[in-house]
């Protein structure tokens, strides 16, 4: 078995260092998120203390709470934090105490929602910003605050950071990046349009209530207080600030009492698309904003944005262009990251890198709140403690037997080994990942996640057979304690007229390339439309023909926007609540939503179906092994349910072993 070591270091990122008076252990900063994890009054949970304190055990050197309101009527989010009231301290107190217990800092990132926030849908409240603006969240429009509002408002700065420091914090982290939330849309041109000595067409205007914001947290924390500022580097938006503007500034911010930059990219919108980065935007995209920064003033700049990578997170200290680097997503993925690259538990190659699905994004709007697809513990560290990783050995050892080594199986056989059970994994073809496989080729992001979970489970004590078919006597003869079906779903294709024509390929396969130019594809899932990409940047000229509402709808609007742009620079042609009526040897005949019939002309047409629950082997098996438990996971029990829906099922199960 390979212990798993690899030979990469990293001395940059795990020098400790210093914000102001500030001592951390490493340069790795845990980003502010949002997890809306709180209580119902936004105090710090069990759930919250869990979620942090996890990462402190993990390594980080200094983690970030994410937006936590200084005045309670004006929350940014259902579950959010706060800190605007005496009552919340204690609580944060509790965070604060869990995370200093694993040897990390800890600061809250304080924020007032201004112009974005849920005050006049929760509490009847008006939100207030620099002009008359629609939130980013509810369109619902601001009044422009006044110059005596602008003070009190102040005033509930100085009494937050108050709070903060008797809560224990470390430090704190303002917030003024994005062109929203109150500070950050006074520095936004396109959303501050007064005319007063605060207006967004100059420097000085811009700046001036940041300013104050500092002068009113430095008279009551004093000089010694480490205050970070958030703030974007270049908000890429019409209208907003230039490519130049945070480094203009950056000196005057310093002299106001900033002790260190987190400079991040992009403004806030519905879909949080600019400041929540894609895959498609490439990775580091915030360091040139980091190194103007740095290269203007002398206290240290964070770096933040897609650095997923650890070896480009290391370049990024290495080559000088920041002096911490900011992590969020990939600390939801791998809470261990920190340690790992110092060498814990089998070094850097055992880290599971996130895989830029936006999960997390979706999980808020779905659930309201944050989850991980390659990480079923976030968020569920207390309900699946025993399948966190050290997790004390199941008292019992059982014999499991897993039938099929797609996600959901190689989950369950990694953790179950974990645990201690004797673990054997019946896979019929001759490679492991499933399904997994053929989503690695068409969405390259999914491939860490592969890797990774074939490599954990080679180190592990599971026992696994590829090329066998897991007959109800042969896993009867294994003597199990517990059978797990893990085979994936089946794919029910559309009954078209003309599916059996030589050109039509019954379903997707990525290691089959399709004849000639023109293909179309019929199906609307994400699977359809990723094969639809990767073909036409391949320079083939596709047509994606949908005949639901939608195209991929088993993701959030994030993600599907993201598809859609896409396709858009593929030239990918899409029609939705369409009716194919047959297919002829010339392509597919088919009528598009309010038109007529038409035929679309193909070298070849490729089906995709839907895909649904087989519990078919999980009932042969029951019924020739009474006594023994039979369960099903992933697409075999629930129809689609991607990478997020097989991990979750595997630690669930695990955990009641």
């Amino acid at each position: 078995m390979d212990d798993g070591a690899d030979d990469e270091t990293f001395p940059h990122l795990l020098a400790p260092g210093r914000i102001g008076s500030m001592e951390l252990r490493n340069r790795i900063v845990m980003s502010p998120m949002e997890t809306m994890y709180g209580t119902p009054e936004g105090h710090p949970s069990d759930r919250t203390v869990a979620h942090f304190a996890t990462r402190a055990a993990g390594g980080v050197g200094l983690v970030t709470v994410g937006a936590t309101g200084i005045d309670p009527l004006h929350p940014e989010t259902p579950g959010g934090l706060q800190i605007g009231e005496d009552a919340a301290v204690s609580a944060h107190r509790r965070l604060v105490e869990a995370i200093h217990d694993h040897g990390a800092r800890i600061q809250p990132q304080i924020v007032h929602a201004g112009p974005d926030g849920l005050g006049p849908e929760m509490f009847g409240a008006t939100s207030l910003g620099p002009s008359v603006i629609p939130s980013y969240l509810t369109g619902r429009p601001s009044a422009e605050v006044t110059k005596e509002q602008i003070s009190a408002i102040l005033d509930l700065y100085r009494a937050a950071v108050v709070r903060v420091r008797e809560a224990g914090y470390d430090g704190l982290e303002l917030h003024a990046a994005h062109g929203y939330m109150f500070l950050g849309s006074f520095l936004a041109p396109q959303r501050n349009r007064r005319g007063d000595r605060y207006r967004g067409s100059s420097v000085e205007g811009r700046i001036r209530v940041v300013l104050e914001a500092l002068e009113a947290i430095r008279s009551e924390v004093g000089p010694d207080f480490p205050i970070t500022l958030r703030i974007s580097g270049y908000e890429r938006v019409a209208a907003g600030r230039p490519i130049h503007d945070t480094a203009t500034i950056a000196p005057l911010l310093v002299e106001a009492g900033v002790d260190a930059f987190h400079v991040s990219g992009g403004v806030i919108d519905r879909l949080v698309t600019g400041m929540v980065n894609a895959a498609d935007d490439g990775d580091g995209l915030n360091v040139g904003g980091a190194a103007a920064v740095k290269e203007a003033v002398d206290v240290p700049v964070i770096a933040v944005g897609r650095l997923h990578d650890p070896l480009l997170a290391e370049r990024v200290l290495a080559d000088g262009r920041a002096d911490f680097v900011a992590l969020g997503r990939p600390l939801l993925a791998d809470p261990d990251l920190p340690r790992k690259l110092a060498g814990w538990g089998g070094g850097a190659v055992r880290v599971r890198r996130c895989i830029s699905c936006e999960n997390c994004i979706d999980t808020l709007e779905e659930k309201l709140s944050t989850e991980c697809a390659v990480n079923p513990l976030t968020g569920h560290e207390l309900e699946l403690s025993a399948v966190v990783p050290e997790a004390p050995a199941a008292a019992v050892s059982r014999r499991v037997v897993v039938v099929g080594a797609g996600p959901a199986g190689l989950e369950v056989a990694r953790l179950a080994s974990s645990l201690g059970h004797s673990v054997t994994v019946l896979e019929r073809s001759a490679t492991v990942g499933g399904s997994l496989v053929d989503a690695s080729f068409v969405h390259r992001e999914n491939r860490p996640y592969l890797d990774w979970i074939r490599h954990e489970v080679g180190l592990s004590d599971a026992e696994v057979r590829t090329g066998v078919r897991a007959t109800p006597e042969l896993v009867a003869g294994l003597a199990p304690d517990l059978v797990v079906v893990a085979t994936g779903g089946r794919e029910e294709l559309p009954a078209i007229p003309g599916s059996d024509l030589p050109h039509v390929m019954p379903s997707l396969a990525a290691d089959v390339v399709p004849a000639g130019r023109r293909v179309v594809v019929v199906g609307g899932r994400l699977a359809a439309v990723e094969y639809a990409e990767t073909l036409a940047a391949g320079g083939r000229l596709v047509a994606l023909l949908c005949t639901g509402e939608e195209i991929a709808p088993e993701f959030g609007l994030k993600r599907r926007t993201e598809h859609m742009d896409r396709l858009d620079r593929l030239g990918v042609t899409v029609h939705v609540s369409c009716v194919v009526e047959e297919i002829t040897p010339a392509g597919v005949r088919y009528v598009p939503a309010n038109g007529r019939s038409r035929e679309l002309p193909a070298d070849t047409v490729v089906l995709t179906g839907e895909m649904v629950a087989d519990p078919s082997l999980a009932e042969a098996l029951t019924d020739a092994l009474p006594g023994v438990a039979v369960h099903v996971v992933g697409d075999a029990a629930h129809g689609l349910g991607l990478i997020r829906g097989a991990t979750s099922d595997a630690a669930r199960l695990v955990a009641t072993l």
